[in-house]
C-alpha cells in the first residue's frame, strides 16, 4: 500500500496525463508535440514518428521552425516548406501547421517488459496460449537527469484483458474497473522520483506489475503515455500550505520553549517562597506578633483575587498554546474532519457534501474543541490557584479565630508552619512540571519540529526543483527558442494472441 505522499505524486495526475493542452502564448507561435512509439514486445522501440502542431497564434503568413525529423510531410493541407539544416519555413497562409516525420533519437523515457508464467519469466512467444498465473511486470528508466534530479515523468499505463479468459487480476500503482465483457486496467508510474527524493515510500515508483490467472493468455495492446508532469495545478497549494506549517512549527517550537522557560521561573519562585518562609519563621522567634481575623481574611481574599487575576492574564498565552496543540495533532484534526463529513452529509440526507461545506462544519468543530479545552484549562488553573492561595489563608483566619485571646504568636508560627508545607508541596509540583516540560519539548516539540524543518522541507524544495525541470522540458524532436511547446510521449506494444 502506498503513502499519502506518493498517492498525491502520482495519483492526481493520472487524469491529466494524457491530454496536455498547448500553453497559451502572446508570441507568434506555440507548437504542441504528440512522439508515437511503436515498441516489440520486450518495450523496445521499433518506429518513432512524431506529429507537429504549429500553433498559428497571430495568424502569421510564414511560420519559423526547428526540427531534427527525418521524412517530413504535411498532414493537414498543402502548404510547403524550405528546410535549411534543422530550421523549416512553412509559408502557414495564416492557418496552423500539422507535420509529421521520423527519428531515431533516444526516448527520455526507456521501457523494458518482463513476462512469467507461474512464475518463471520467459519471452511473450513462449506464454501465449497458455494457461497459469501471468505477470507482466512493465519497468520504466529515466534517461533525462539535469545534475542530480531526474525530469519528472509521469506514465499513464492503459490495457484492456477479455474477461472470460482471465480470473484474479491485479496492477500495482493502479486501479482495474470491468464492464462485464473487459476489464480495463490504468495504472501509473514515475520513473527516477525515487532517485532524486530518496523517499522509501517511492522505491518501485518506476514499476508496473499486471498479473492474473488466464486459461489461454493473449498479449491485448498496452500503451504508456508519459508526459513531463508531477503535480497538478490544485496539488500546489500544498506547497503554501507547507510554507505556513513551517512557520506555525516554529512558533510552536519557540513557544514550547517559552512554557519551558516559564516552568524553569516557577521552580525558581516556590523556592525563593520555600526560603521566604523559613525565614519569616526565624524572625517571628525574636518578635512580638499579633494579628486578627479581618487582617487574615484580607489577606486570604487578596491572595485569592491575585491567584484568579493571574491566571486570567495567561489566557491569550493557554488559547495558543491549545490552539498549537490541535493543530499540529494529526490524528484529531483527521477524526474532526470525518466527523464534520458525517455531520454535513447527515444535515443533507446523506449525500456527500461539498469540500467547501465540510471544510466550514470542520472549522466550527476546530473552534469548539479549541474554546472548550481553553476554558477548561482556565478554570483548572484558577481553581488550583485559589485553592493553593486562599487554604492556607482560610487555615490561619480560623485558627485565628479560635484562638482569640490566646498568644499571637504561637498562632503565627503555626500558620507559617502551614504555609512552610503548602510552599513544600508547591515547590514539588513545580519541580516535577519544570521536569516534565523540559521533557516534552526536549524528546517531543524539538524533534518534530527538526523533522518538519528538516526532511519535510527538504523534500519539498526538492519537489520544487522538479516542477522546474518539469516546465522547462517542452520539445523532443525540436522547436524554436522563443516558442512556447509541450510534449507527450504514446509508446504502444501490439496486442499478441497464440497462432
Amino acid at each position: 500500500m502506498r503513502s499519502k505522499i506518493y498517492q498525491n505524486i502520482l495519483l492526481t495526475t493520472l487524469a491529466a496525463a494524457t491530454i496536455v493542452a498547448p500553453v497559451p502564448s502572446v508570441l507568434a507561435m506555440s507548437q504542441d508535440e504528440t512522439v508515437y512509439v511503436k515498441m516489440d514486445s520486450d518495450g523496445k522501440a521499433r518506429n518513432i514518428s512524431v506529429t507537429e502542431h504549429l500553433i498559428n497564434d497571430l495568424k502569421e503568413n510564414q511560420l519559423l521552425d526547428q526540427s531534427i525529423l527525418d521524412d517530413i510531410e504535411n498532414l493537414n493541407g498543402y502548404e510547403t516548406f524550405t528546410v535549411d539544416g534543422s530550421n523549416l519555413t512553412w509559408q502557414a497562409n495564416n492557418k496552423d501547421i500539422y507535420y509529421r516525420g521520423t527519428t531515431t533519437k533516444e526516448l527520455p523515457v526507456e521501457m523494458k517488459v518482463a513476462y512469467a508464467l507461474d512464475g518463471e519469466e520467459k519471452p511473450i512467444e513462449e506464454i501465449l496460449g497458455k494457461s497459469g498465473h501471468v505477470e507482466i511486470k512493465l519497468k520504466y528508466i529515466n534517461h533525462a537527469k539535469v545534475d542530480d534530479l531526474y525530469t519528472p515523468f509521469v506514465v499513464a499505463v492503459a490495457t484492456t484483458l477479455d474477461e472470460s479468459k482471465v480470473s484474479n487480476v491485479e496492477v500495482t500503482n493502479g486501479k482495474t474497473t470491468s464492464n462485464g465483457r473487459k476489464i480495463a486496467v490504468a495504472a501509473v508510474a514515475a520513473p527516477g522520483l525515487y532517485e532524486s527524493l530518496k523517499l522509501d515510500e517511492l522505491e518501485n515508483a518506476d514499476e508496473v506489475v499486471l498479473s492474473f490467472d488466464t486459461e489461454s493468455m493473449e498479449l491485448g495492446e498496452i500503451y504508456s503515455i508519459v508526459t513531463p508532469k508531477l503535480l497538478d495545478a490544485e496539488s500546489l497549494k500544498t506547497f503554501t500550505q507547507l510554507d505556513q506549517l513551517y512557520g506555525d512549527m516554529n512558533t510552536l517550537s519557540i513557544s514550547s520553549q517559552e512554557l519551558v522557560a516559564g516552568a524553569k521561573k516557577l521552580n525558581s519562585g516556590t523556592n525563593e517562597l520555600k526560603t521566604g518562609v523559613a525565614g519569616a519563621k526565624q524572625k517571628l522567634q525574636a518578635l512580638n506578633i499579633s494579628i486578627d481575623a479581618a487582617t487574615m481574611s484580607s489577606i486570604k481574599t487578596i491572595a485569592s483575587n491575585t491567584a484568579a487575576a493571574k491566571v486570567e492574564a495567561e489566557r491569550p498565552t493557554v488559547a495558543a498554546g491549545v490552539k498549537q496543540q490541535i493543530a499540529s495533532n494529526t490524528v484529531l484534526m483527521n477524526a474532526l474532519e470525518l466527523q464534520a463529513a458525517q455531520m454535513c452529509s447527515a444535515t443533507i440526507g446523506g449525500a456527500t457534501c461539498p469540500p467547501e461545506n465540510i471544510a466550514a462544519t470542520k472549522a466550527q468543530l476546530v473552534a469548539g474543541v479549541e474554546n472548550s479545552l481553553t476554558e477548561s484549562s482556565i478554570a483548572l488553573m484558577k481553581q488550583t490557584a485559589i485553592t493553593t492561595a486562599t487554604t492556607t489563608a482560610e487555615k490561619v483566619a480560623n485558627e485565628v479565630a479560635t484562638s482569640a485571646g490566646q498568644k499571637i504568636k504561637p498562632m503565627i508560627n503555626e500558620a507559617l508552619n502551614t504555609m512552610q508545607n503548602g510552599a513544600n508541596q508547591l515547590a514539588n509540583g513545580a519541580a516535577t512540571l519544570s521536569a516534565g516540560m523540559t521533557k516534552f519539548d526536549r524528546e517531543g516539540i524539538q524533534p518534530l519540529a527538526n523533522f518538519v524543518n528538516g526532511k519535510v522541507k527538504v523534500t519539498g524544495d526538492t519537489v520544487e526543483r522538479l516542477l522546474k525541470l518539469a516546465d522547462q522540458y517542452d520539445n523532443y524532436a525540436g522547436k524554436s527558442n522563443d516558442v512556447t511547446g509541450t510534449t507527450k510521449f504514446i509508446m504502444m506494444i501490439g496486442g499478441k494472441k497464440a497462432e
